[in-house]
């Protein structure tokens, strides 16, 4: 099939690059906010996990720290969505941060600070500076930070995991191990939903492990 230069570009653009993460959200809709984590993402959309999900073609607000932005559920299914954004104005480091880089005119880094002397030169008034942000810790938002850290955690787990079962020698002498680490990647996924849940209690009461079910509930 012939495809030329115009379909190839349209289909580049539609198909935007998507990182695969681990990040702590929240997705407000309907008059409910629920905490959700962005599995997948790309300026233009992610796939998010969450125990409560919104249908498809619901509108909501994706929220991550300093990040808020409108979208769609495209497809939902089994304790994932898509989310479609209403804006490709925020790039993936952005969501990664949860902070919003300073840009003038659309522009960020080097092309922001050429557009600004540009600006001068040409006598343009510029925009007032923001305020800067006080010195002391955002505490508030510290529980949120701790889920993300927790999920993290257990990324890097995930990853340390799946390079060594690639290695027969090392299935083969330390299974038990393996089988160990497994179960530690599970305990942080359940703690970190525990911590991230608005019904912490209910949330344990849910948890699968049965162990430590009865030691968080002892």
């Amino acid at each position: 099939m012939y495809v030329d230069a115009s379909m190839a570009a349209r289909a580049a653009k539609e198909r935007q690059p998507r990182k695969n993460l681990l990040l702590a959200a929240t997705i407000e809709a309907d008059g409910l906010r629920v905490p959700v984590r962005i599995r997948n993402l790309s300026e233009g959309g992610a796939m998010v996990d969450g125990s409560a999900l919104p249908r498809t073609g619901t509108l909501l607000t994706l929220t991550r720290a300093e990040i808020e932005v409108g979208g769609r559920v495209v497809w939902q299914t089994q304790g994932r969505c898509g989310v479609a954004f209403d804006t490709t104005a925020i790039t993936v480091d952005e969501w990664v941060s949860g902070n919003r880089v300073a840009s003038f005119q659309g522009h960020r880094g080097q092309a922001r600070v050429d557009a600004i002397q540009q600006a001068v030169r040409s006598g343009t008034e510029l925009p007032a500076e923001p305020a800067m942000a006080g010195a002391a810790p955002d505490l508030a938002n510290l529980g949120t930070r701790l889920v993300e850290e927790i999920y993290h955690v257990r990324e890097l787990l995930d990853r340390l995991g799946e390079r060594l079962i690639d290695d027969p020698h090392v299935i083969a002498t330390h299974m038990a191990s393996l089988q160990n680490l497994d179960r530690a990647s599970q305990i942080l996924d359940h703690l970190g939903a525990i911590l991230g849940a608005d019904d912490p209690a209910a949330a344990v009461d849910g948890v699968a492990m049965q162990e430590l079910r009865a030691r968080l509930m002892r």
